[in-house]
This record gives C-alpha cells, sequence and structure tokens, in this order.
C-alpha cells in the first residue's frame, strides 16, 4: 500500500490482492504487469512471483490505521473481482472497506459480472454504501 501516489485522481493505493491474468486487448499494456514483472525472481521483493496472482491477507487492515480521510484505489496491482480470488477474500475487503467508512474506496475491475454477482450476494436490491465507488472498464 502506499500511502501517496502520483496518480492523479487518487490519494493512495491499497493492494490486499496482486495480480492478474489477461482478459481483453487492453491488458496487453498493463502497467501493473510490466512494474511487476521486473522483479520476478527477486528474494524478498513484494513481486518476487512478478505477476502471478497473490492474495495478501496482512495488508487488509490497512487502510484502518490511516485516520486522515483520502480516497484509495484498491488493487492498483490487479482486479478484485479476478475469478480466483476467493469469494470470502472479497468479504474481508469490503468488511475493512465498510469498518474504515471515513475513506472513499474506488474499486475498478473489468470483470463487471462477477462484480454485479458478487455485490447482488452481498446487498440484495440494495446498493454499497456510497464511500464504496464501483466502476468497470470496458473491454477492448
Amino acid at each position: 500500500m502506499a500511502s501517496t501516489t502520483p496518480i492523479e485522481w487518487t490519494d493512495a493505493t491499497w493492494n490486499p490482492v496482486t495480480g492478474c491474468t489477461k482478459i481483453t486487448r487492453g491488458c496487453d499494456f498493463c502497467y501493473a504487469e510490466r512494474f511487476s514483472e521486473r522483479f520476478r525472481g527477486v528474494p524478498g521483493h513484494p513481486f518476487e512471483n512478478g505477476f502471478d496472482l497473490k492474495l495478501r491477507p496482512e495488508r487488509l487492515a490497512q487502510p484502518l490505521s490511516w485516520r486522515q480521510p483520502r480516497r484509495i484505489f484498491v488493487n492498483s496491482m490487479s482486479d478484485l473481482f479476478h475469478k480466483e480470488v476467493p469469494r470470502p477474500f472479497i468479504d474481508s475487503v469490503f468488511d475493512t472497506m465498510e469498518a474504515a467508512d471515513w475513506h472513499t474506496y474506488q474499486v475498478l475491475t473489468k470483470r463487471s459480472s462477477l462484480m454485479v454477482r458478487y455485490l447482488r450476494g452481498r446487498y440484495g436490491a440494495g446498493k454499497a454504501p456510497p464511500h464504496i465507488w464501483l466502476c468497470f472498464v470496458l473491454r477492448t
């Protein structure tokens, strides 16, 4: 997690999951993959395994320690709704976002059908809390 970021539309990043797999041509130029693959094989580096999908449970509570409200880009180095991220882990991410409600969370995905299915299961016909912004990136 970065307490600051050069990304102009957010204040911080939080990566309880890293890594992903390509699903569209738009993934061909993925900055997260380029960045993480540079460190593949570097012992002890957070990206020692490159862009392989990795759950990072030790990062789940990080936003709770930030007292100043921030806009937080969730999984800037992954997709929370990747098919291999287990629902209980996604639940833990949402539990943290709901508990640390002084922040605004920005969740982006290319897997909109999985996101919609998850949201219906979690909130039924209701909506996610207003401080959790859910967006999908159109597949190209």
